[in-house]
C-alpha cells in the first residue's frame, strides 16, 4: 500500500490524508454513485483522519488564469477568519503559489494568527459529502 511505502522510506505511519477534490467532491458520481459517503466513513473506522479545507487559494482556479502570487494572496488572506480553525487548500506544484507564501505568513503573524502542524488531535475541517 502507500501507507506502507511512505512507512519504509520515511518511517513515519501518515494517518491524515486529504482526497483528491475534497470530500465534497461532486466527480466522483460519474464513477461511483455513494463512493465518498463509503470513503469518508471507512477511513476514519479505519483510523484515519481526513481534512478539507476552508479557505481556497484560488491557485487551481481564479488564480490559475493569471498565474499571479497577487492573485493568491488576495483569496487567502480575505478568506482567512479568527473565528475559526482555517486550513487553506494550497497546491505545492504551482510557482506563484509558492512565490505567494512569505506575504501570507507575514500578513498572518501580523494579523494574530498562528500556524501549527495538523496532527490527529487537529479538529477536522470538513466539508459537506456531496457523493
Amino acid at each position: 500500500t502507500v501507507q506502507n511505502r511512505v512507512k519504509n522510506i520515511t518511517g513515519y505511519e501518515a494517518k491524515i490524508i486529504r482526497f483528491p477534490g475534497g470530500s465534497s467532491n461532486t466527480i466522483s458520481r460519474n464513477y461511483q454513485r455513494g463512493i465518498m459517503t463509503t470513503l469518508t466513513s471507512q477511513v476514519l473506522e479505519k483510523g484515519f483522519r481526513y481534512h478539507d479545507w476552508n479557505v481556497d487559494s484560488g491557485d487551481a482556479g481564479a488564480c490559475a488564469k493569471t498565474a499571479s502570487s497577487a492573485c493568491v494572496y488576495s483569496y487567502v488572506t480575505s478568506g482567512l477568519s479568527k473565528s475559526r480553525c482555517n486550513m487553506v487548500l494550497m497546491h505545492d506544484i504551482k510557482n506563484y503559489t509558492a512565490n505567494a507564501l512569505s506575504d501570507i505568513i507575514h500578513f498572518g503573524k501580523e494579523n494574530g494568527y498562528t500556524f501549527d502542524v495538523i496532527t490527529m488531535d487537529t479538529p477536522m475541517v470538513t466539508q459537506k459529502v456531496n457523493n
